[in-house]
């Protein structure tokens, strides 16, 4: 027998024990051999066993009843055969049913050997120094130990006797697994218990959509700026008060309910006016802006996307204005005004966001009519003969107009019209940046840059360009049903 240290002797006692335990339940004739001639105590097999040679797997007698089959014996019958000595008795799985998981690298030993090198590992540890031991509980050096010879010797007798396997890893079943917590805020909603609702009630009644064939698109602000100057102010200035009112609607047909056609309409009024100084003949203020125009368009599609179309433009103002410091005219209602007439081709193009929109117009037949009515404003700088109130042309006319959203509130558009008779050219570029701040608040700045070809070459030195700019800050509302 051998001799080991009372530490040993429990965990050796419970390896024996579950080792007695599983051979002597091998083969159910051997067992009720067994239990007819009066069984033996746990401790009396185990006790055997240690002063027994422990025989290899391949040197077993056939009738040995260390590899028997389990005899299945009743819960109270096992405990009454525990022993009562030890005061701590580790788990064995040597009992329980083996499972084969596969093949790993075990070096072939008995279980002298085994013991022996337990033996040499605890001399090795108690002659280490203090300070280079690794510390380690007792019962855990227990565990572990009695865990590496049970797993040794189960796999061992697997790998010699395969007969004693009763299962193996990749043919058990899949343990069944609690489904997982359902977090999401239906599953809250369902836990709630609400009361059901009716789904016939909770339907939302069919009715017809009323459909919109006229989209609009209203603008108008009122922009000012006023700055006021004591008499005695160091550097001198003046007074001043700076009004610019706009207007702009635009109607357009539904081109999802009326893709063949094509109908726009647009109005657009600017004033600006601005106080200055009484001068020589005692006005105080000047216009600085004045212009009504009216733009018309209709036709009907040709193919993809272009379309037949008509095209009408009309130009005026509304108010006298004069040149600086004097009693000469230069502008009044109807004086002077433009009507153009074209007969052509329209291309129109919007992306699928509708934050873009072009529509180009091509007239190879256009008419042109300038009039003039007030007899106190020089009519030939229009090109109307003296005694007359208009003057018509015939020629070529274009026009595109584009609009872009480039942001929710910052928006673009623009109109540009260029009309010949092939004896002189006159072009329009006009472009309208609006800065919403909000709803009723707006930055607006417009630029109208205009080419005639028969305005006075010397009168500056922009010769035949024109330009004009405004900026402005103040009131603006806006509504839109594209």
């Amino acid at each position: 027998m051998f001799q080991y240290t009372r530490n040993m002797r429990h965990l050796t006692f419970a390896l024996l024990l579950g080792i007695a335990t599983s051979t002597t339940a091998q083969n159910t004739a051997t067992g009720n051999l067994l239990l007819s001639q009066g069984r033996q105590t746990i401790e009396e097999k185990a006790e055997n066993v240690i002063n027994s040679e422990l025989p290899t797997a391949d040197g077993l007698p056939s009738d040995s009843a260390l590899f028997m089959p389990v005899v299945v014996r009743d819960l109270q019958e096992i405990l009454a055969t525990l022993p009562e000595s030890p005061n701590k008795l580790p788990y064995n799985a040597i009992v329980g049913p083996w499972v084969f998981s596969g093949y790993r690298n075990l070096k072939s030993r008995s279980f002298e050997e085994a013991i022996e090198t337990l033996h040499s590992q605890q001399h090795n540890y108690l002659s280490t120094p203090w300070e280079q031991k690794t510390f380690r509980p007792e019962w855990l050096h227990d565990a572990l130990t009695q865990s590496r010879i049970a797993e040794d010797f189960m796999y061992s007798t697997m790998v010699n006797s395969p007969h004693t396997i009763q299962y193996t890893y990749w043919d058990l079943p899949v343990p069944p697994r609690l489904p997982e917590d359902d977090v999401t805020l239906g599953s809250y909603i369902r836990n709630l218990n609400l009361p059901e609702v009716s789904v016939e009630n909770a339907l939302i009644p069919e009715f017809e959509q009323k459909k919109r064939h006229w989209l609009h698109k209203f603008n108008t602000g009122l922009q000012f700026s006023q700055a006021y100057v004591s008499k005695n102010w160091y550097q001198g200035g003046n007074n001043y008060l700076a009004l610019l009112f706009n207007f702009y609607w635009d109607v357009q047909l539904n081109p999802t309910y009326h893709p063949n056609e094509i109908f726009q309409s647009t109005v657009n009024y600017k004033l600006g006016i601005n106080s200055i100084e009484q001068n020589a003949v005692g006005r105080k203020y000047s216009i600085s802006e004045d212009n009504f125009q009216y733009n018309v368009k209709y036709g009907f599609k040709a193919f993809k996307k272009w379309f037949y179309t008509i095209t009408g433009q009309f130009k005026t103002q509304f108010f006298n204005n004069y040149k600086t410091n004097t009693d000469i005219r230069s502008a009044s209602i109807l004086s002077p005004a433009d009507l153009n007439l074209g007969i052509g081709m329209t291309y129109s193009y919007a992306n699928k966001k509708k934050t873009f929109n072009l529509s180009a117009s091509i007239a190879p037949l256009s008419y042109n009519m300038k009039v003039c009515i007030d007899p106190k404003i020089e009519h030939t700088q229009f090109n109307i003969e003296p005694g007359k109130k208009t003057h018509s042309e015939f020629g070529s006319s274009g026009e595109a107009n584009m609009t872009w959203q480039a942001t929710s509130n910052i928006s673009m558009r623009t109109r540009v019209f260029a009309f010949t008779d092939y004896s002189y050219f006159q072009g329009n570029i006009e472009t309208t940046w609006d800065f919403a701040i909000n709803k009723f608040l707006s930055t607006q700045i417009y630029a109208n840059l205009r080419y005639d070809s028969s305005s006075d070459f010397n009168l500056s030195k922009w010769h035949h360009w024109m330009l004009k700019e405004i900026l402005s800050f103040g009131l603006s509302y806006t509504f839109s049903t594209k």
